[in-house]
């Protein structure tokens, strides 16, 4: 009637450690469920034993993505910019993503892809909208129908922002002119202009300028409506 297993105060046998190891052999299990020290060892094992180990270190390696190169376009982009003007002009400067299309055929070369469709439109522009109206003219007379005409031009967008949407030298004729004085002219050496970066994208600098300019601007229009 005895019980099979020992007593609670029984001594074990000389040699052991309870579990059948020799003296100063741990066994594996106590080295695995052991804490401290242990853990480590019980993880990395317990890893290598069910092979996720190596899936492990992949998965918290960061991977390298290729960035969006700026010499790209934005893909899917819901307007086309057709800049108008001649070459020296384009290539001095020039909006951000615009494409250098003569006139009058050569825009509807240019924009024959996008020429209607959903959720597309196409934006001519020039200097001051003279070339840009013969541009938009022929392009309606073939049936575009999503067309649209930068008002006032680049001179009148350089007034309004000059920083951030426009790439290269602005020339000085299409900024605001400085109030006139007694004081006699400087005249200047010219300096050939700065060819416009070939540029497709906004930087983030470029954003915070255009975003600054609109709130200067609205701000502006604002307080000219304001009643007196």
């Amino acid at each position: 009637g005895e019980s099979a297993a020992p007593d609670a105060d029984t001594e074990l046998p000389a040699g052991t450690n309870g579990k059948g190891s020799p003296d100063g052999t741990p066994s594996p299990d106590l080295v695995i469920n052991n804490t401290g020290a242990g853990e480590s060892y019980r993880s990395t094992l317990q890893s290598v034993i069910s092979g996720v180990g190596e899936m492990d270190i992949e998965k918290d390696t960061p991977k390298k993505v290729d960035a969006p190169t700026k010499e790209m376009p934005y893909p899917d982009c819901p307007f086309l910019l057709l800049d108008v003007r001649d070459r020296d002009a384009y290539d001095q400067c020039h909006i951000v993503g615009g494409k250098k299309a003569g006139i009058p055929q050569q825009p509807i070369l240019n924009s024959s892809y996008q020429k209607n469709a959903h959720g597309k439109i196409i934006i001519v522009y020039d200097n001051d909208e003279r070339l840009a109206s013969q541009a938009a003219t022929t392009m309606c007379e073939r049936g575009f129908e999503n067309l649209f005409m930068l008002s006032g031009g680049l001179k009148v967008l350089a007034q309004k922002i000059p920083e951030g949407l426009v790439t290269g030298s602005i020339p000085m004729s299409y900024q605001v002119a400085a109030p006139g004085g007694s004081a006699r002219k400087k005249i200047s050496p010219k300096v050939p202009p700065a060819r416009a970066e070939n540029k497709w994208r906004y930087s983030a600098d470029d954003l915070q300028k255009i975003k600054y300019y609109l709130e200067e601007n609205i701000s502006s229009d604002a307080a000219s409506k304001a009643p007196r």
